[in-house]
């Protein structure tokens, strides 16, 4: 019975013994190291700490580390893969090759002041290449500074409180490049007469300030140096190589009417955009991509897409600050369509009017001609008076002198003649004896003797050329002047 429960205790103890080598050797193959360079540098130089994180026996995968400095002594500027998350804090995140057993990253800062510092590492996270954690030990770098030349310090200002919609905020530098967003590059900003690091755009202007929340949480915003403002900005990974960067277009951009304005959150901010009059749940926004150029974008809400767009006629961008004339009126006559098909309607039916009246005009006085023509009989007989040219000035005041010598000799023919013949020279004593030898004096002629005397076909005769007078005087020959109407 004792051997058995011997056996069964050796049994046991040499299971313990073979477990035990099987755990040192995993945690060996799961321990790590991160460490940092130490160096010395002098007031006013810039210098780098370069970071690595190393798994003993296994490839990397990914690292998180979160580091500490003393903002006094020197101050962050840039780095590989580092973020700023506060003044005096650094977050590194970053992933292995696939073949490595380390990741280096570098941090770029700028000695403040003569003395002793250190950055040290804090909260760390680091995975093999199953994903599985390893722990590290932690790592810190020694940064001594001595005297050197204050001049060469950046006048670049920090943590100035900044209020947007009652919340606030704090202007903050410590960023690295990889933070800021495609087709910006660090620079330095203006904000109440000081001066602060933040990211410009080179070939538009644009300008962005990093502010950090009550959280510590940081981000970009776009910032407006004509009146000091801040608005929300959102960077959206079109492809591998493009990308754009949402903002409020402001005063940019001014829409035609049908495009009514009102706000739309995208990714927790709120931006202005304008609402797609033909088609729901389409949005037009305002972005700048990696390339510098400012566009209008149509947005997706149901897909999450954006689409570059042209801009609407009338609209004004920085390329078209202003619509021409043309383009003005093309857009009043697409918002008025309607009004303006009703006058040009009105204006054809106001044309057709007048057209019909004229060529009932001119058929009515080509009928009054034709009937002038019938009355006179001018297509048929030729007329007895042929239109005659209009006379030369020179002609008619030649026929207007003869005219008056014409009237002069009359009035003096006239003169004579009332001359030479008097009443009492006319009617003579010879006429009245020839009278009186007829038989016709005044006392002896009656009526009778004086038909008598006359017979019918005398009176027959002067009928007659009553009756031809009468006709001449009704018009059968008369003088017309025709202008050619041609």
């Amino acid at each position: 019975m004792k051997m058995k429960f011997t056996k069964k205790i050796a049994t046991i103890l040499l299971s313990v013994c073979l477990i035990v080598p099987c755990f040192s050797v995993m945690a060996l193959a799961a321990n790590g190291v991160i460490f940092f360079s130490d160096l010395e540098t002098s007031v006013g130089d810039e210098f780098t700490i370069t970071g690595t994180a190393v798994v003993s026996g296994d490839v990397i995968g990914n690292a998180t580390i979160h580091m500490t400095y003393d903002p006094s002594y020197m101050r962050f500027e840039e780095g590989d893969g580092v973020n700023a998350d506060t003044d005096g804090n650094l977050t590194f995140k970053g992933s292995g090759d696939g073949s490595s057993d380390r990741i280096e990253f570098t941090m770029k800062f700028q000695a403040l002041q003569e003395g002793s510092t250190r950055l040290e590492q804090g909260d760390a996270t680091v995975t093999d290449s199953a994903g599985s954690s390893v722990a590290c030990e932690e790592g810190y770098a020694d940064v001594t500074i001595g005297a050197g030349d204050p001049s060469k310090i950046k006048d670049v200002a920090n943590g100035a409180s900044v209020t947007i919609d009652g919340q606030e905020y704090t202007l903050s530098g410590d960023f690295s490049d990889s933070m800021i967003p495609a087709g910006f590059t660090a620079g330095e900003i203006t904000y109440n007469d000081s001066t602060y690091k933040g990211a410009v755009q080179e070939k538009t202007g644009l300008q962005m300030a990093y502010l950090v929340d009550g959280d510590g949480k940081g981000d970009f915003w776009m910032y407006d140096s004509s009146d000091s403002s801040f608005s929300p900005a959102e960077q959206v990974v079109i492809s591998d190589t493009y990308s754009i960067v949402i903002f409020d277009a402001g005063s940019k951009v001014s829409m035609p009417s049908k495009y009514s304005k009102g706000n739309l959150e995208i990714n927790g901010k709120t931006f202005e955009i304008w609402d797609e009059p033909d088609r729901d749940g389409f949005y037009v926004l305002y972005a700048v991509n990696n390339d510098g150029e400012e566009s209008l974008y149509l947005y997706d809400s149901a897909e999450h897409t954006y689409q570059r767009m042209e801009t609407p006629k009338s609209a004004t961008t920085p390329d078209k600050k202003s619509a021409s004339k043309f383009d003005a009126i093309l857009e009043k006559i697409s918002d008025h369509l309607i009004w303006f098909v009703a006058a040009a309607a009105v204006i054809v039916i106001l044309l057709v009017i007048f057209l019909l009246v004229s060529v009932v005009k001119l058929h009515n006085r080509n009928r009054e001609l034709d009937d002038l023509y019938d009355e006179y009989g001018l297509d048929d007989e030729p007329q007895s008076n042929p239109v005659k040219p209009i006379p030369s000035v020179k002609e008619e005041k030649r026929s207007k002198f003869k005219k008056r010598q014409d009237d002069d000799f009359e009035d003096d023919y006239d003169d004579d003649f009332d001359d030479d013949f008097d009443d009492d020279d006319y009617y003579d004593d010879d006429f009245d004896d020839d009278y009186d030898d007829e038989g016709l004096s005044d006392d002896t002629r009656s009526v009778d003797e004086f038909d008598d005397y006359f017979d019918d076909d005398d009176f027959d005769s002067f009928d007659d050329y009553n009756i031809k007078k009468e006709k001449r005087k009704k018009g059968d020959t008369f003088e017309m002047d025709f202008i050619d109407l041609d």
